[in-house]
Order: C-alpha cells, then structure tokens, then sequence
C-alpha cells in the first residue's frame, strides 16, 4: 500500500486519507517493532517474570524449615557477603571456571589449528570433534565416573598396567584430584564449541599472507604470533567470554560427577544455591544468592561488550 502511495505521489496524484490509510502508514513506519513483538512477549514471559519474580522473592524470608516468613530486605544479601561458606563456594567456582576457560580454550585452539592444516578427511573429524557436544552433560558425567572409578575404571587399569599407579586411586577421593577431573570432563563436553568458532575464524585468515610471511623467513611460532592471533581475536574474545558464562553457571557436571565432594572441595556456587533452596529449604537466602550470581553473570556480559566494541573500533 506503501508502494501505492509513494506512486502516487511521484505521478503527482493525491495521497490516500483515511483510516485504512493511516494503519498502512503505521504498518510500514513501524513494522520491524511489529514482528518482533510476539518474541519479545514471550521471551518477557519466560525470562523477565521468573527474573523478577526471584529478586522479590529474595528480600524476604521463606524458611520452609523453620515456617519463617516475611519481609527482611536486603538481610539475605548482608549474611550471604559477610559469610566465609559464600566466598568459598565463589573461589570454588573461580578456579574451575579459571581452569576449565583456560585449558579447553588453549586446546580448542590448538585442534583448530591442527584441523585448519589438515588437506584431507575434514569431512570425518569435523563430525567427530562434535560427538562430547552431543552427549547431555548428565551422560557425560557419569561417563567420566565409569571411566574414573577406583575399582573397574579404565583409567586406573591402564595407569597400573604402565606402571604409574601401584594400584587403583580413589580419583574423587582427594580435593586436588577431584577438581582436575572436574575441569577435564567440561573441557571433553565444552571444547566442541569453541574449535568451531576458532575454526571458522582460521578460514578467514588469507593464505597469502601466510606466503609472504614465509617469504619474509617467518617461523611457525612467528606465524602463531604475529599473524593467526591478531586475525582471530574476534572469535577469541567470544570464545572466552561465553565459555566463562556458561562454566561459572555450570550445575549438571559438578552434580552428578563430584557431588561438590569431597567435603565442599568442587562445591561450586550453583551447586550450593540448589542445596540452599531445595536441601534446606531456605528459599528466599538462596534467591539471594542467585541474584548475586546473576549479577556477576551480567558483568561478563559487560565486559565482553565493552572489548567487542573497542575491537570493531580498532
């Protein structure tokens, strides 16, 4: 109808009036706001409630437990900064998201770069680089159990059988060694991500430069350094940023793998919120603790815009 009109105007003739007409020139002004209407509902609907819904529920007191009721305002917030059990669970959870970021993101790159390389057979390990990807994270986690376990485990047979073990180890039994298998299983699970996002930057990379660069009597190390990460930083930058979202919010693997044992050696921050509300029925203290948790969620967030923008600036 738009098109009518502006047709119209250009043969000179007179513009159309009206109702009918006045909804047409609402459609056209305002039709990309209009088909992003229905998603936007929903997405207030599913996400925007239960958001809301859990800040209120965090300024008050519901302690199915001890049926304590009411409002207390910001009283979850000053017990969950001032307690000691809180800032453990958070270097909990700093040093596995620390860790797992850093190892899976130095191996998704180096595959990456192993894969960018390969001349042949792209099409079979490109599918197979996707399999930890397509397993549930449940699944995966009691895969690395079976694998684990002190009495039937593969990796105990093999490591006795080479000679590095003079028996079977109770993997989940120590702390130190209960973290590493912790950050190996979401290395195994999260790395598919990241090798395609590093991948599909390494295709951007111009063999010629690679060439002159040869020419120049560049090493590969040179080439590493000088040419494949400045050309990539744009996926390196969002590899690392969602890569740290998704880990420090990790629940599945710490729960079913480890149990946040043993003690609270792997007990991570979301596994203590679901303790706090569902175990001990303190709903409105881990409410709060879930607030928190968002918001340092939402200061990734940030930081991650804020190097994006200054990168498309430079």
């Amino acid at each position: 109808m738009s098109v009518d009109m502006n047709a119209a105007r250009e043969m000179g003739g007179p513009a159309r009036k009206g109702p009918l007409a006045s909804l047409a020139r609402f459609v056209d002004n305002r039709f990309g706001q209009l088909v992003t209407l229905p998603s936007l509902l929903v997405i207030m609907l599913v996400v925007g409630f239960p958001t809301l819904y859990l800040i209120y529920t965090s300024f008050f007191n519901r302690d199915l437990l001890r049926q304590r009721f009411g409002f207390v305002g910001l009283h979850h917030y000053s017990e969950a900064l001032t307690s000691s059990a809180f800032w453990g669970y958070l270097g909990t959870t700093t040093i596995y998201s620390a860790s797992s970021v850093v190892f899976g993101v130095g191996l998704s790159l180096l595959i990456a770069i192993v894969l960018d390389n390969v001349r042949s057979g792209k099409w079979f390990y490109l599918p197979v680089i996707l399999i930890p990807w397509m397993i549930p994270p449940v699944a995966t986690a009691i895969m690395w159990k079976w694998m684990i376990h002190d009495i039937y485990g593969i990796l105990n047979v093999v490591l006795v059988n080479i000679g590095i073990l003079q028996g079977p180890y109770h993997w989940l039994g120590d702390p130190v060694a209960a973290m590493a298998v912790l950050v190996s299983a979401d290395v195994w699970y999260r790395s598919p991500f990241s090798i395609l996002i590093l991948y599909a930057g390494l295709q951007r990379i111009p063999s010629e430069i690679y060439d002159a660069a040869k020419i120049d009597g560049a090493g590969p190390l040179a080439y590493f350094r000088h040419i494949t990460i400045p050309s990539i930083r744009p996926e390196l930058l969002i590899v690392l940023v969602v890569s740290t979202m998704f880990v420090f919010r990790e629940f599945g693997l710490p729960y079913v793998l480890t149990g946040g044992g043993p003690g609270e050696a792997t007990e991570v921050l979301a596994l203590a919120i679901y303790r706090r509300g569902n175990l001990l029925l303190r709903q409105g203290y881990a409410s709060a603790l879930s607030v928190i948790m968002l918001l340092i969620t939402i200061g990734f967030v940030a930081i991650y815009f804020r190097l994006l923008s200054r990168e498309e600036q430079s």
